[in-house]
């Protein structure tokens, strides 16, 4: 019963998320076009690309993470679905599970099609360790920021303030944490400061550097601890 109704609540999400066009090409096939036209406009070897390459996983599987998770939540307590389950058999778990699920598929697919160009076109042969890295990576990032999104959701700013917030974190964050473009090695300013940001971390871990796994997984206790307390010190406001 409990199969049949996980896999139930996940069909109705995923289908939910197939009628948005936009957003299946925003988090699928935008973020593989721009490797594409980055890749040739910049003559990039399989060397570049190998420092590229995390990047761009790590940039579409943030701008998932904080647009798609903590504004839609928030969503569902607004309109009354998280209340409408709750009278109902699915366990309201079920309905978490199926729309984390629907992401995952989601960037998922965005990033095995990302690796997928980057071996076809420019001659990068990851190794066992390399995908490993990434997949890792790719957890970490769509959990914390995935936290980190649902923290800005819950934090009891109005008329959608929340959503100018992570549109602005999302931007610096990418500016300054070395995802493209390595501006830390033109200012030491930069350097400093993207530490600040857990991307930064995560980043230098799918690159190669094994001991910032510990930093990351630091970040993800850090989110979900602020996370926990927020969403346990006040109930979510309908009016939000």
């Amino acid at each position: 019963m409990r199969l049949k109704s996980l896999t139930a609540t996940f069909y109705y999400q995923f289908l939910s998320s197939l009628r948005s066009w936009q957003s299946i090409f925003f988090t699928i096939f935008l973020t593989p076009i721009l490797l594409v036209v980055f890749g040739y406009a910049f003559n990039m070897n399989s060397d570049y690309i190998q420092f590229f390459l995390p990047g761009m996983i790590a940039a579409t599987i943030c701008s998932d993470a904080l647009y798609a998770v903590g504004p839609v939540i928030k969503s569902y307590y607004h309109t009354g679905v998280i209340k409408y389950f709750k009278n109902y058999a699915p366990n309201i778990t079920y309905l978490f599970f199926g729309f984390i699920a629907t992401r995952l598929v989601f960037v998922i697919s965005a990033t095995t099609l990302l690796i997928a160009l980057a071996y076809l076109l420019f001659g990068f042969r990851p190794s066992i360790q390399e995908l490993g890295r990434y997949a890792i990576g790719s957890v970490l990032i769509f959990s914390i920021y995935s936290f980190i999104a649902l923290s800005i959701s819950f934090s009891g700013l109005k008329d959608n303030k929340d959503q100018n917030i992570i549109s602005f974190y999302y931007l610096i964050t990418i500016f300054l944490t070395d995802c493209f473009f390595q501006l830390s090695k033109a200012n030491a300013f930069f350097e400093i400061i993207g530490y600040l940001f857990p991307m930064k971390y995560i980043l230098r871990f799918m690159r190669g550097e094994n001991t910032y796994l510990i930093h990351s997984l630091l970040w993800l206790l850090l989110t979900y601890t602020v996370f926990y307390v927020l969403i346990h010190s006040k109930q979510p406001d309908r009016s939000l």
